[in-house]
């Protein structure tokens, strides 16, 4: 079925992050398979990408919404809480209508946040089209403020409620996590309009390659163990109590390198760390590095560690990047939480620690450290399970089932 589907995305390629990428990878998978998608990003992709304009990528056309000279263009540069969010909506809304009125399509497909879902359903009721929405994590966590205060509760409890109201509305729901629609269902919305499309990976591109030997000397690893993190650096990943607990385990006399590649919120935290522990003997922080360089960091990383911090948004939400790893053959390692454990299998296709826990991260490190042929076992599991679930050529069919359900019930046939 060649459907033509318009995606709403907040942000997309080239900003580099794990939404980007996830939806890159959704989106050139669906034109491989005959379908027919565009792409529109909200005002806030110009934020990360001030020049970006209309274009082509991979041969599929993106769409801007560009910043505007009226009051909505001036609340969203100035952001104003509420109102920012209010002039988002109406501009993302009005280039939707635009878009859907110039082009033909059969479904718009709107990603979280709820600002582009909210957008995406009230320009497709417009024009009388499907709108499925997909939850990658649910707005009040990712955007809320502490909530012991008064002023955290009320905007954990408007963005609860705005991302509830356009899930009650939308034709169709997809998670990227099971525990995602479970909260979902406990929110009272039917089970049988929720799809679950979890994070893919492509195994073409991420497949066992030999160790960069070049690299391994540039960086003082040809002849060490090393753990390794690459990912964006967001406060629950828990980067810089890896750096603490990473330094726990050298004073046990274990020998390694930990590489740590990429940049976020919690860069300052992770220098400071390394330098409290005056640990830059062994731990190299390296920043981001070029998006087509990342195969050859993870080559000269033996076990990747992905600490997550044990919140709310954890929980529920799965990572992208240990999917790459586990592609490439590599041995993994990660906390328990809940994102995680519905990745890795304990003992079979990874190891997990307790959150938080040094002395627990210590031990599983080092039974991977010290063991080789332990560390060669779980990565081949690992690689074995990715190409049987986890490979986007296969995932993304399962968009179809969503779409042709919002397409019936906008009809009043489901």
């Amino acid at each position: 079925m060649s459907l033509r589907v318009l995606h709403v995305l907040d942000h997309s390629w080239p900003v580099l992050d794990g939404y980007a990428q996830r939806s890159r990878s959704i989106i050139s998978a669906q034109a491989a398979m005959g379908m027919q998608p565009m792409v529109l990003t909200s005002p806030l992709h110009q934020a990360d990408d001030p020049s970006a304009s209309d274009s082509v990528l991979d041969g599929i056309r993106y769409f801007r919404t560009f910043p505007e000279d009226g009051l909505d263009g001036r609340f969203i540069r100035s952001r104003t809480p509420i109102l920012r969010e209010i002039a988002i909506v109406r501009s993302l809304t009005r280039r939707i209508r635009t878009l859907l009125r110039d082009e033909t399509f059969d479904v718009v497909h709107a990603h979280s946040p709820a600002l582009c879902g909210r957008a995406a359903l009230l320009a497709a009721a417009d024009e009388g089209i499907s709108c499925v929405y997909e939850l990658r994590a649910f707005w009040e966590d990712a955007e809320g403020d502490d909530r012991r205060h008064l002023l955290g509760q009320i905007k954990y409890a408007l963005s609860r409620s705005l991302e509830t109201g356009v899930v009650r509305k939308a034709g169709a729901v997809v998670g990227i996590a099971r525990a995602i629609l479970g909260d979902l269902e406990s929110r009272g919305i039917p089970s049988n309009k929720l799809f679950h499309v979890p994070n893919g990976v492509d195994i073409a591109r991420f497949s066992p390659r030999p160790r960069d030997q070049d690299l391994a000397a540039k960086l003082g690893v040809a002849s060490t163990p090393t753990l390794g993190f690459i990912g964006t650096f967001f406060p629950w990943e828990g980067v810089a109590w890896l750096v603490r607990a990473s330094a726990a385990l050298r004073e046990r006399g274990q020998e390694f390198k930990l590489l740590i590649v990429g940049d976020g919120a919690e860069a300052p935290e992770v220098r400071r760390a390394i330098q409290e522990t005056a640990s830059a003997e062994y731990v190299s922080f390296l920043g981001r590095v070029p998006h087509e360089q990342v195969e050859r960091y993870y080559s000269v990383m033996d076990i990747l560690v992905y600490p997550r911090r044990s919140l709310r948004i954890t929980e529920l939400v799965t990572p992208l990047k240990p999917l790459e790893a586990m592609a490439l053959g590599k041995a993994v390692m990660g906390s328990n939480v809940g994102g995680i454990k519905e990745l890795i299998d304990d003992d079979e296709t990874g190891l997990l620690f307790r959150a938080g826990s040094i002395e627990h991260f210590c031990t599983q490190a080092t039974r991977l450290l010290r063991d080789l042929g332990f560390r060669q076992k779980l990565g081949d599991a690992a690689r074995e399970k990715i190409c049987a679930e986890k490979d986007w050529k296969s995932l993304v069919c399962r968009y179809q089932d969503a779409y042709s359900y919002a397409i019936r019930a906008a009809r009043g046939c489901s």
